[in-house]
């Protein structure tokens, strides 16, 4: 949690993620098939580990993480799968062709989105979407709805999820399919914003009771 407060704003949050938030995010990945994953920030490597233990013997996991503390700390892992690069992850591009990787089954992101320079996101978002293969998937989390617009008009599918049991709670998105022909502005489903604004007003009110009693 220390290291968390320290590195803020590379992180985004002062905890590392759940459980119950990484099975989450990981959900939708064939891990029987995958044989390339791209990870986008990997932090105290919660994410990366779990995705090491559910991947393949024969896959590849490349982690781009900015942030040397945290670089440190994955290092230790130990994983011949596991490809760590220092590195910016609007960069992904240029270091999937330094490591000959042409083909990406699914990118996950550990990215804080929201406090990012929105050039970069859009560099980001950019970039995961074209190394993905047609079937490919990337999968985000976020504590708020901020970046579902700039999804939508990359996917032809944004499937949005939610978990309580984190700190904060946090939304989870799956994206796939190609990206829109004429994006125009983007809305988020009343129905479907509704849901989610109530459920994450509910985990706020829960996580207040729990902490006055």
């Amino acid at each position: 949690m220390i290291k968390h407060w320290a590195n803020l704003r590379t992180s985004g949050t002062i905890m590392p993620s759940s459980r119950f938030l990484v099975n989450r995010l990981l959900a939708g990945i064939d891990f029987a098939d995958a044989r390339v994953i791209v990870e986008l920030g990997v932090g105290t490597g919660c994410v990366t580990r779990e995705i090491l233990r559910r991947m393949r013997a024969d896959a590849r996991l490349v982690s781009l993480e900015i942030n040397p503390a945290f670089l440190d700390v994955a290092r230790r892992i130990g994983d011949p799968r596991l490809t760590l690069r220092n590195a910016c992850a609007g960069d992904l591009l240029r270091v999937l062709g330094e490591e000959g990787v042409d083909d990406v089954d699914a990118v996950v992101s550990s990215l804080p989105l929201r406090i990012m320079d929105q050039a970069l996101v859009d560099r980001v978002l950019d970039a995961s979407r074209a190394c993905l293969h047609p079937d490919g998937r990337f999968h985000q989390y976020q504590y708020s709805l901020s970046h579902y617009a700039k999804l939508a008009e990359r996917y032809a599918e944004v499937d949005i999820g939610f978990t309580v049991r984190n700190a904060p709670p946090a939304f989870v998105y799956t994206c796939t399919g190609a990206t829109r022909a004429a994006p125009g502005e983007v809305r988020l489903r009343p129905s479907v914003a509704a849901v989610y604004a109530g459920a994450l007003a509910a985990a706020t009110m829960v996580i207040r009771a729990v902490h006055d009693i």
